[in-house]
């Protein structure tokens, strides 16, 4: 579903930044000065794709999002019908009939907009679950990528779609996978 791809997208990003504000504002995970640093990877889209709880979370998201989905094509096809019948009516009709019948299909669109604002757009209904499903899973695997981290004595850890070259043992997302019992 495009909104849940969205919204891994957001997510790595959230991570990334929640990641660096954890770095510097936790001294523990900084390296005593004169002590080299490593920097990791981790590839947040291929564990958020493999944790079950993301699939589920997507079924779920699907599942709540389905009949709203209907509803709006419903509504779409009643529109684009009405319209079809004013444009062959509207020859035969009124200036002040035309005016009506116009001003009643604005409505309609405008009404279609606002069910789809409300259901799908910014703080709708979907958002809003979306939001619920997938923080819990965010922290999850930000709480799996410290333990990782500091487990392994890594002070930084940055997306791996945001390295240009680095060396394969810092690429962590096996390690975190593991941490996160994915196979």
């Amino acid at each position: 579903m495009n909104h849940f791809s969205d919204m891994m997208y957001k997510s790595r990003h959230i991570l990334m930044a929640a990641l660096l504000t954890l770095l510097f504002a936790t001294p523990s995970l900084q390296a005593a000065p004169g002590a080299p640093s490593k920097t990791g990877v981790v590839d947040f889209a291929r564990i958020l794709q493999q944790m079950p709880e993301a699939k589920k979370a997507e079924t779920t998201l699907n599942t709540t999002a389905e009949p709203f989905k209907k509803e709006l094509q419903r509504m779409n096809q009643d529109l684009q019908k009405s319209i079809a019948t004013y444009g062959q009516a509207r020859e035969g009709m009124s200036k002040q009939a035309r005016d009506l019948k116009e001003k009643d299909l604005n409505l309609k669109a405008q009404g279609m907009k606002k069910y789809e604002q409300e259901k799908f757009g910014r703080g709708g209904i979907v958002q809003k679950k979306e939001q619920a499903l997938i923080t819990p899973i965010r922290q999850k695997l930000l709480t799996a990528i410290q333990a990782v981290a500091q487990k392994e004595g890594f002070s930084l850890v940055l997306d791996k779609q945001a390295m240009i070259y680095g060396a394969a043992d810092a690429d962590l997302t096996f390690k975190v996978m593991n941490q996160l019992n994915i196979k």
